[in-house]
């Protein structure tokens, strides 16, 4: 079972994926054959970690700047095994003890210390939603609290929309079931009935309705 806890926020961004988090699983070994390297995750990326055109200087994160590094120096360690690696033999070994040097920083990445520095992080994010859709404190709980997965920041709101009209009308179109020609034939209410029934889609005590991003 995998757990994506907050690893760093850049500050002083716009960027919708400002706030990363790390994904920590216990299988390790992979497939039978290869170890998996340390991945950076949000609401909407995945992909690996690495420090291209990333300022230290302008990061949020419990990690000292070492520790921060060691996460990319270990990852280029663990992809040099390649694959094709068998329990037992030479490569395997040298990926456990890999993994057994970086166990510390993900128990400080997993510590009473970063859930601490996460809530403050959170609270940044939740001011930045209530500006940029005008929601109240109200709307964020109810936003967050309906939220399936562990990311708690902005890019969790793909779109605030006015009604449920307005988010069927533009999923219907999106998937190009509603054109000029048959839109007069087309239920968005029926329609946006159904997408609430979904996860992707919450409507507010306002009428308004939260998109989600998986």
């Amino acid at each position: 079972m995998s757990k994506y806890v907050f690893f760093f926020k850049e500050q002083n961004s716009d960027d919708r994926d400002c706030v990363k988090y790390i994904e920590i699983s216990r299988n390790i070994f992979e497939c039978d054959h290869y170890f998996s390297s340390i991945g950076i995750n949000g609401a909407c990326f995945s992909g690996r970690f690495n420090l291209d055109g990333i300022d230290f200087d302008n990061i949020t994160t419990i990690l000292t700047q070492e520790e921060f590094e060691q996460i990319d120096i270990f990852n280029k360690a663990i992809n040099e095994l390649g694959y094709g690696i068998k329990k037992g033999d030479e490569r395997y070994l040298k990926g456990i003890a890999l993994h057994e040097s970086i166990q510390p920083i993900f128990e400080k990445l997993l510590s009473v210390e970063n859930n601490i520095l996460f809530e403050k992080v959170q609270q940044e994010e939740k001011e930045y939603l209530k500006d940029e859709y005008s929601l109240d404190d109200e709307d964020i709980d109810i936003i967050f609290n309906n939220y399936g997965l562990d990311y708690r920041d902005r890019a969790v709101v793909g779109m605030v929309f006015n009604d449920i009209d307005d988010a069927s009308e533009q999923k219907a179109e999106s998937l190009g079931y509603v054109t000029k020609k048959n839109e007069r034939y087309f239920d968005y209410q029926k329609f946006g009935e159904d997408l609430l029934e979904g996860e992707q889609y919450l409507e507010l005590p306002s009428g308004r309705i939260v998109y989600y991003m998986y």
